[in-house]
């Protein structure tokens, strides 16, 4: 991949990805503000901008953008040390409105939050402060850890902002494309290291920590994601009403939801389409099946007597598979519970992965969404199994 690797980045390129990140966090400020006080009359909108619901899976927009400024100033200027008090704020009652830790999800729908012009000047501000204090900062991986950590978080809220306007139904731009042609990568038996090694350069999330010999069995597995084509012969199939190609957890989803097919399609005068974004368009067929939950993964595995992989076998694949196409297109997921690797411990932004331990699936890859910069193929991502609102599909594995 031609994207500089952003986790042995020095001061310099550290720097301008920084300043690349916070002008893309504004544009989409600039972008959802401008349109939000037009869309009254321009009649887009799903849901009111200026209040957008209160959901479980989103966050308010003002909200979540005013929380990345607070987070990189916390880190990159504020923080001392788990034993000492963080420096104050530059912004009075940004600990009150921003801190995640304490902020509960729910009220963050009626905080006194400061208006657009205000969150765009904390934006701002912040990245000047770190800038300022990463010309201090020894050039040297724990000299840069809070940068670089504050720099993905960023980008992570990026692509949230992005599926938050597909859940809502907001404009913006689509990023799916046609997959090469697929064919089963066979995968010979081997050992390898997964996971990230204390010997490895660069910056590492703390649920990568530590790399572990793992051994995986001769397998095959898709070199690119499902695509819509096939996922539209299982729901043509009756797939959703076909209770024995569902787990348990699976019907009871189905039951929850009522739903006959992916969350954003629908069936028209002959016509298969998806909602992208604000938009309805005609399904296109070698696109990947994006906004899938695990359930309506696994029942079309067992539809078409495939499997998901295991993480283990994901990251060995990415690694040594050289055919193997990820990161550019869905998240992926995998068979694996994410659970903590050997010899785990949480660095100093303790609930980064800790808390979703063996309550979330592991997830793998990457999006048309995400930061090219975020794409490491030992990178762990997690959800819980019902999410559908994120960039997500599947890829499998051959029964043997």
């Amino acid at each position: 991949m031609d994207t500089p690797d952003l986790r042995t980045a020095d001061k310099d390129l550290l720097a301008q990805a920084l300043l690349d990140a916070r002008d893309y966090t504004i544009s989409l400020l600039n972008g959802w503000a401008a349109w939000q006080d037009g869309a009254g009359d321009e009649g887009m909108a799903s849901a009111d901008p200026r209040h957008p619901p209160f959901l479980n899976i989103i966050n308010p927009p003002l909200w979540e953008l005013g929380h990345v400024a607070w987070f990189m100033e916390y880190w990159c200027r504020r923080y001392r040390g788990a034993a000492t008090t963080p420096h104050p704020s530059r912004l009075a009652d940004a600990d009150r409105w921003y801190d995640s830790r304490h902020v509960a999800h729910d009220s963050r729908w009626h905080l006194d939050l400061p208006d657009w012009n205000a969150t765009r000047r904390y934006l701002a501000d912040s990245l000047d402060a770190a800038l300022d204090d990463l010309v201090r900062r020894p050039d040297t991986d724990p000299g840069l850890y809070f940068h670089r950590l504050a720099l993905f978080h960023e980008d992570m809220h990026d692509e949230a902002f992005r599926y938050t306007c597909q859940t809502l139904g907001w404009p913006a731009r689509d990023g799916l494309a046609v997959l090469s042609a697929a064919t089963d990568l066979e995968m010979d038996h081997g050992e390898f290291l997964m996971g990230s090694s204390a010997q490895r350069m660069g910056f590492i999330f703390d649920n990568e920590k530590w790399a572990h010999p793992r051994r995986v069995a001769n397998f095959a597995i898709s070199t690119t994601p499902t695509r819509n084509s096939e996922y539209q012969a299982f729901v043509e199939a009756d797939g959703y009403l076909q209770a024995h190609w569902w787990s348990p957890e699976g019907r009871a989803w189905l039951a929850a939801t009522a739903q006959t097919m992916p969350r954003y399609w629908r069936h028209e005068l002959g016509r298969w389409q998806q909602r992208r974004f604000a938009n309805w368009i005609d399904l296109v067929p070698e696109q990947p099946v994006v906004h899938i939950t695990l359930h309506e993964a696994e029942a079309w595995c067992r539809w078409a007597g495939r499997r998901l992989p295991s993480e283990a076998e994901w990251e060995y694949a990415a690694l040594h598979g050289g055919a193997f196409d990820w990161g550019s297109q869905v998240w992926e997921w995998t068979a694996s519970a994410f659970e903590p690797y050997p010899g785990f411990s949480p660095d100093p932004y303790a609930e980064y992965a800790a808390p979703f331990f063996h309550t979330h699936r592991s997830v793998r890859g990457g999006s048309f969404a995400t930061r090219g910069r975020m794409l490491d193929p030992r990178y762990r991502n997690y959800y819980q199994p019902y999410r559908d609102d994120i960039f997500i599909g599947f890829r499998t594995c051959r029964m043997e």
